[in-house]
């Protein structure tokens, strides 16, 4: 067997069996061990980590950056390795890992080195023709009130409206902008206009054209002041948006911005329905017409939804399913019976706690996927206990957080080091987690003049006993099962930790001395959020007092700089700064978790919105159904 083969069978003998000893493995895959240790080497070097914990192997991610100072020849042997492989395999899910860890490759070489996009000879044993057809039922936890691109703003709705509704552009898996009713964009030299080049051939449900015209009201209608849009603020730095014929939308800003174009992936409103005609109040909120790959058929009034495929979508082709049914429920418990019983295909938000029951029934996948948040400890610097930065790494110290990723994310979390979120381009790998070292964390504490003088098990400095509160601001599963294994870790080293829940931001309004707030801090869709809490003078909530300089300027410089390899140096050094003056204890990447049946077919995901908007290319697995389409070579093209 050819070493590439090897090395995805290794690959998934890990994923599937993640407690495999590396003298398992090698039995299993009739090597040598020291194989083993080479296969696990270069998987690392393609983004792939493998952690060796307690004498076994674990994957704690498919997504990390490839080393840095790999070299672009070592890229290109490791490239020609995985595509070798993937010449021999026939496994989908393999195949996808393979084209994943392609694009991984192919984003950390020089751009003058990027080779033009491979052919792959892939000859399967049988090829699967597309099946159109069938229907797909999905639970979710949250009610829609209106799916309006103007005044939407809770998850669900917006993610019904990315299926509905056509937007000038999208984001990829990577996070990358890409076209959709944008054929194009260029930006002026001085960074203060943005031009859209729309498609002509795109149509609204009822058959009209979409034009820039539906373009400019839409952003107009979102910042006029009687809407009260939630998304107004976001073009705060609009000066003015403009048409230039029936094709040509043009954005003007007041100064230049390098991270506004997420704000420009709002979903296209057709004028021609809701102008002039109050937007709270417009009949289209709950029949929503708009010209993406998805049509509302039904709203019931016990809020079921239906969405049916648009024929006429302005894509290669139709949606593969006829229909997407989503069902609506309470609780994250009747969604688990929904599921469990047949009544749904796809449960949105499963906890962890659900994954056991999910796994022993055998009938469902089970994917967690990254959203863009971190769970943070964060601490109050008012006080001055927390201004000694030796108190503030000891807690770094004293809390496990490899154990609790394993434990409480059921080996699907991440430990995460700074403010970015992992399946960021602006996460900087290289800066590593602090390790669980107990008696580290004692010295620490000691050097800060922290000791139990008294005998009692609590550390007392000045007569003042080392006793906290950590406020909970978001109620979760997750997070409350975070504070108690955090409160557990610190009465090691002599710290006293009362935990409460509130739905209040006023951190200030608190009866103990001092205290830290356990939260997920969302870092947006791109890292220009992470001013939102950590820049000293512009920050939007009030979690913390950080204040650092070098950070603020750091942070000015990205939200300008256009040239991304630039922006991505400036927020690595923020990630690094924020790390080193540890204003809060990261602790794991966030996940959510999407449990499905086996009844239709797609990629894996890697983020819940990738998920979403890769419903159009979902299919039934209908085996009366599946035949060879071609006994030949099929040409597979992989690229970014």
């Amino acid at each position: 067997m050819a070493k590439s083969e090897k090395l995805f069978e290794v690959l998934e003998l890990i994923k599937k069996s993640p407690n495999m000893t590396p003298k398992e493995l090698a039995e299993f895959c009739d090597v040598s061990e020291r194989a083993i240790y080479r296969y696990i080497n270069t998987l690392s070097k393609v983004g792939i980590l493998v952690n060796y914990r307690k004498g076994s192997y674990k994957i704690q991610g498919y997504y990390g950056d490839i080393l840095n100072n790999f070299k672009p020849e070592s890229l290109e042997a490791i490239k020609k390795l995985l595509i070798a492989g993937m010449r021999l395999h026939t496994d989908e899910e393999i195949l996808q890992h393979g084209q994943e860890f392609l694009k991984l490759i192919d984003m950390n070489l020089p751009k003058e080195e990027n080779p033009e996009p491979d052919e792959i000879d892939i000859i399967p044993e049988t090829v699967r023709a597309i099946n159109h057809g069938g229907i797909v039922t999905i639970g979710h936890g949250s009610k829609p009130d209106i799916i309006n691109p103007i005044l939407t703003n809770d998850t669900i709705s917006v993610n019904l409206l990315d299926l509905i509704f056509s937007s000038l552009i999208k984001f990829d898996e990577f996070q990358r902008p890409i076209p959709d009713a944008a054929r194009s964009w260029e930006i002026s030299d001085d960074g203060l206009t943005w031009t859209f080049f729309l498609r002509e051939d795109i149509t609204f449900h009822d058959g009209k054209p979409l034009t820039s015209n539906d373009v400019e009201f839409t952003y107009k209608s979102i910042v006029d002041p009687k809407n009260k849009s939630l998304r107004a603020h976001r073009y705060d730095i609009v000066k003015d948006f403009q048409t230039d014929g029936d094709y040509i939308f043009k954005v003007i800003l007041k100064q230049p911005l390098a991270a506004f174009l997420p704000r420009l992936s709002r979903a296209i409103a057709p004028k021609h329905l809701m102008e002039n005609i109050d937007v709270s109040n417009n009949p289209y909120n709950r029949k929503p017409i708009g010209s993406g790959p998805f049509k509302l058929a039904d709203w019931t009034e016990n809020d079921v939804i239906v969405l049916e495929a648009n024929s006429n979508y302005f894509r290669k082709d139709r949606p593969i399913l006829d229909k997407l049914i989503f069902k609506f429920y309470d609780n994250r418990e009747d969604a688990l019976e929904a599921m469990t019983k047949g009544r749904i295909d796809i449960a949105f938000n499963s906890a962890a706690s659900d994954l056991l029951v999910m796994k022993e029934s055998g009938a469902f996948r089970i994917y967690p996927t990254p959203i863009h948040a971190v769970h943070a400890l964060i601490f109050n610097l008012d006080y001055p206990v927390f201004k000694d930065i030796k108190v503030r790494k000891a807690f770094d110290y004293a809390i496990d957080k490899e154990t609790m990723a394993d434990n409480l994310l059921k080996n699907h979390g991440a430990i995460c080091t700074g403010p970015f979120a992992m399946d960021s381009w602006a996460y900087n790998h290289n800066v590593m987690s602090i390790p669980y070292n107990i008696e580290k964390a004692k010295d620490l504490l000691k050097q800060a003049g922290w000791q139990d003088n008294d005998g009692d098990g609590i550390l007392d400095k000045n007569g003042q006993k080392f006793e906290m509160l950590i406020r909970i601001l978001n109620t979760s599963d997750i997070l409350e099962r975070m504070a108690n294994a955090i409160s557990s870790y610190l009465m090691q080293v002599g710290i006293k930790v009362d935990v409460v829940f509130s739905s209040s931001n006023d951190l200030k309004a608190q009866n103990m001395p001092f205290y830290a707030i356990l939260t997920t801090i969302v870092s947006g869709e791109d890292p220009e959020y992470v001013r939102n809490v950590w820049h000293s003078k512009d920050r939007s909530g009030k979690l913390t007092d950080y204040k650092n300089q070098f950070v603020d300027d750091l942070v000015d410089m990205g939200r300008l700089e256009t040239d991304i390899e630039k922006r991505k140096d400036i927020y690595y050094k923020v990630h690094e700064l924020i790390h080193d003056d540890c204003p809060a204890i990261f602790l794991t990447s966030a996940f959510e978790y999407i449990s499905t049946s086996y009844k239709f077919r797609w990629n894996r995901p890697r983020s819940m919105m990738s998920f979403l908007t890769s419903m159009k290319d979902w299919q039934i697995i209908d085996k009366s159904k599946e035949k060879a389409i071609n006994t030949e070579s099929e040409k597979i093209k992989i690229s970014l």
